[in-house]
C-alpha cells in the first residue's frame, strides 16, 4: 500500500496563500489611489476658493476705494494684483441695478470672475467665481464661489 504524496497539498496551500497577498496588494492600492483623487480634489477647490477670494477682495477694494461701480460711473476697466487692466463689462438689467462684470486673467485663460450688482440705494451684491484652472476643458477644474453683500458706503 502506498501512502499519498503531500507535494500536491503544499501546492495548493502555496496558491491559497499567494491568491490571499495579491488581493490584499490590489485592494491596498486601491484605497492609495483613491486617497490620491481626493487629496487631488481637495487640493484643486483650495486653489479655486483662493481664486474666488483674491478675485472678490480685487472688486471690493475697486468699490470701496474708487466707487468703480457706481450707478453714476461706468467704469471700462481695472487693475488687479499689478496686471494688465482688465475689462469690465458695464450692463444695466433694469433702471434701478447695474451689472459690471470682470474676469480675473490667468495665462491661458480665467482663474476668476466677479459679477458686481449696484443698486440705487447704494447696495451692493459681489460675486466671486474661482477656477482650480485655466483650462475650461480640463475635466477635473473646480469652481468655487464667494458672495458679499454690503449697503452703499
Amino acid at each position: 500500500m502506498m501512502t499519498p504524496s503531500p507535494r500536491g497539498f503544499t501546492l495548493l496551500i502555496a496558491v491559497i496563500l499567494t491568491s490571499v497577498l495579491v488581493s490584499i496588494g490590489l485592494a491596498l492600492i486601491d484605497v492609495a489611489l483613491k486617497q490620491l483623487q481626493l487629496s487631488s480634489t481637495v487640493r484643486n477647490s483650495q486653489v479655486a476658493f483662493y481664486n474666488a477670494d483674491t478675485a472678490l477682495e480685487c472688486g471690493l477694494y475697486h468699490d470701496q476705494r474708487f466707487n468703480a461701480f457706481s450707478l453714476a460711473i461706468a467704469t471700462t476697466s481695472i487693475k488687479c494684483h499689478d496686471t494688465t487692466p482688465i475689462n469690465v463689462t458695464v450692463s444695466n438689467p433694469s433702471a434701478n441695478v447695474r451689472q459690471s462684470v470682470f474676469d480675473v486673467p490667468c495665462t491661458t485663460g480665467t482663474s476668476a470672475q466677479v459679477t458686481v450688482l449696484k443698486d440705487t440705494s447704494g447696495a451692493t451684491i459681489i460675486y466671486a467665481n474661482g477656477y482650480s484652472s485655466c483650462d475650461t476643458a480640463d475635466t477635473r477644474r473646480v469652481e468655487r464661489g464667494l458672495k458679499v453683500t454690503y449697503d452703499g458706503i
